[in-house]
């Protein structure tokens, strides 16, 4: 089996996502905040703060491989993620848990994360209109690997 255009490909199809990507990045800023801890209670905040941050991820990768319709609920679930990451990000900067420059960067991410997510519920929406009993798994065929590309390029950062 030759590979086309020599791209590599993964067996887990949700790692090629963007929105995944900036996702793990955002676990991955967490994680070095969370170092910074200095006693239980900082450590126990990070811990939930990092649970929350991890099941955005997890929300995108369970729902991409379902249907569309389970998709969006899932993509919808990691919105609601984003929104107590929000909260926790408040709650850090008041009990001076997160400075002012790190409350900035993880804001900045979360914005990011949740105008990346809307685009792809509305791509799968207008994709869902026509195409409503195929799975999620279309759109990395050749036919609708031109609605992830149009999302993706619409996506600057």
């Amino acid at each position: 089996m030759v590979q086309e255009d020599n791209k590599s490909t993964t067996f887990f199809r949700f790692e090629d996502l963007r929105v995944y990507s900036k996702a793990i990045g955002f676990v991955t800023l967490l994680t070095e905040a969370s170092s910074l801890a200095t006693n239980d209670i900082e450590s126990h905040f990070y811990k939930r703060f990092l649970e929350e941050a991890t099941m955005i991820a997890f929300n995108i990768a369970e729902g991409s491989s379902k249907n569309k319709p389970s998709f969006i609920t899932q993509l919808k679930a990691a919105k609601t993620n984003i929104r107590k990451c929000v909260v926790f990000t408040t709650i850090g900067r008041q009990n001076d848990f997160i400075g002012p420059e790190k409350e900035d960067e993880i804001r900045k991410q979360l914005m990011e994360l949740t105008k990346m997510i809307g685009a792809l519920i509305i791509s799968l929406q207008k994709n869902l209109n026509g195409n409503y009993h195929h799975e999620i798994n279309d759109v990395h065929d050749n036919h609708n690997n031109d609605i992830i590309e149009d999302f993706e390029e619409t996506i600057i950062w």
